[in-house]
């Protein structure tokens, strides 16, 4: 099996996972609850990247990893992806539980397709493809920008759901982070 084969299982293996979670009504046992978290249910730091909302809300999440797939999965081998998608996973939840604290319940994967692109615009980046990467990370930069300072793009209205933007933050920073650590080791 190749490595398009294999990200687009990847794909589709994180596609079905959340469409079970949101049909088993999983974003209450699964979702990013930090009294929960306080309580020992410690795997809500990443399950939380899993579950939505409502259909609109998941919907909209697995359009973006399709778009990611189709447009930058070539980049990553699988292995890199896997890494990246939980890595990314664990960024959030921790960025989530320490840096906002009174933040007390989240969902979705949006943080998470931040760190991709993040990790894309990198990896682009390192394979000397300086319009793309630089124009996939100003992108980046300022849509973050944006929202930390403007809010959301309504997407909260059409989503139907709060759009917590520090997720959107905190997944850029750990795809950054996670890229540039494998770019090292890989040359190390």
């Amino acid at each position: 099996m190749n490595d398009t084969t294999q990200r687009w299982l990847i794909t589709l293996a994180v596609a079905l996972l959340a469409i079970g979670i949101y049909f088993l009504h999983g974003n209450g046992w699964m979702g990013y609850d930090r009294s929960d978290i306080l309580h020992g249910q410690v795997w809500r730091l990443i399950s939380g990247n899993f579950a939505h909302a409502n259909a609109r809300h998941l919907a909209a999440d697995l359009a973006g990893l399709i778009l990611w797939t189709a447009l930058a999965g070539y980049l990553e081998t699988p292995r890199r992806y896997l890494i990246m998608l939980f890595g990314t996973s664990l960024g959030v939840g921790l960025g989530l539980f320490f840096l906002d604290p009174r933040l007390g319940w989240y969902v979705g994967l949006s943080g998470v397709l931040h760190g991709l692109f993040a990790a894309s615009a990198i990896t682009l980046l390192s394979r000397k493809e300086w319009l793309g990467g630089l124009a996939l990370g100003a992108a980046l930069i300022f849509k973050i920008l944006w929202e930390q300072h403007y809010g959301d793009w309504g997407s909260a209205r059409l989503l139907g759901v709060p759009v917590i933007v520090d997720a959107h933050l905190y997944g850029a920073i750990t795809g950054l982070g996670i890229a540039l650590a494998l770019l090292f080791f890989r040359r190390a």
